[in-house]
């Protein structure tokens, strides 16, 4: 599908800005707002836009340590059988399918490193016949990035604060956040009405939220293969993780218009990086640049080519 340059700008908009009335929206963009009504409805109703939601800073909520941990199982029915039990896991943020090397790859929270490492060996013991190969990388630094490909070049992207420490919310405070997961442009006077609370408060209280750093940015999730784009993750391992080689990894991050996150640790592999592309010649080319990059550098690359499913709605507060 070609978008349209109107509305490649709406989407990559809305992106950042999706609790904007749309009034304000239509300003920004130079559309009316009976165009943007328009849009937005379209949009949803043909399944380019999946869900309204929200990005948060799990660390305000006590939940330090974010892993990525990466499934093999001994055979594919095994995989989409646990595929299914895992949608209710209460320290699962998101999962998606992957077509070579490892079957299923999930991001999970846990408040520290004892909880998951529980966790693991719950998980080993309780498919020990069925995961065949798994690896698990916690990360030092995390950003999401905005949608570059769609000309959305000035947005900062969202980078995850490991120091904030847990904030006090109250119950008020929690079932606004509930509501902001579930549906991230709830309008206010509804979210005060549920609440049974003046949308003046409401709307302070969202206010505070947001200063505060637990609601990072708005979030849409997007049926990516409407648009005709493909997702892959690259693992990357570079054996001299300077300062200096660090830096470039995220330099090229910050400047290529494909990426949507990186996220960088401290175990094998150093790095691994997702990014959007519509022809496989998209990939290669992101490749090529990063083996330039390092061209004087002992390291690995792998691709894994990876499958967002159809009409599954992410919960982005698993544990609440």
């Amino acid at each position: 599908m070609e978008l349209k340059l109107q509305d490649a700008r709406l989407l990559s908009y809305l992106y950042h800005h999706a609790r904007e009335p749309n009034t304000k929206i239509a300003k920004a963009l130079g559309l009316t707002r009976e165009q943007v009504d328009y849009k937005i409805k379209k949009f949803v109703d043909e399944g380019i836009i999946r869900q309204f939601t929200a990005i948060f800073n799990y660390h305000a909520f006590g939940y330090k340590s974010d892993y990525v941990l990466f499934l093999k199982f001994a055979k594919p029915i095994y995989a989409e059988n646990f595929y299914k039990k895992a949608e209710k896991d209460p320290h699962l943020l998101g999962k998606i399918t992957t077509s070579n090397k490892y079957d299923l790859i999930m991001e999970l929270f846990f408040k520290n490193e004892e909880e998951f490492r529980k966790y693991l060996f719950n998980l080993l013991n309780k498919e020990k016949d069925k995961i065949s190969n798994y690896v698990f990388l916690t990360s030092y630094y995390a950003k999401i990035y905005p949608l570059k490909f769609f000309g959305s070049k000035k947005e900062e992207g969202v980078l995850f604060n490991p120091e904030m420490k847990e904030i006090f919310m109250d119950k008020k405070d929690i079932q606004i956040l509930k509501m902001l997961a579930e549906d991230g442009r709830e309008r206010i006077v509804e979210i005060a009405d549920k609440l049974k609370i003046s949308p003046e408060l409401a709307l302070y209280k969202i206010k505070k939220l947001r200063e505060k750093g637990i609601v990072s940015s708005s979030a849409i999730i997007f049926d990516m293969k409407k648009l005709g784009y493909f997702l892959s993750t690259i693992f990357i391992d570079i054996k001299n993780m300077s300062e200096e080689n660090e830096k470039k990894i995220k330099d090229f991050a910050e400047k290529s218009e494909s990426v949507r996150s990186i996220f960088l640790s401290m175990s094998k592999p150093n790095c691994f990086i997702q990014l959007f592309h519509k022809e496989h010649a998209d990939l290669i080319n992101e490749l090529n640049k990063l083996k330039e990059l390092f061209k004087n550098e002992a390291i690995e690359m792998d691709v894994l080519f990876v499958d967002y499913p159809e009409k599954e709605k992410i919960n982005t507060l698993p544990f609440l």
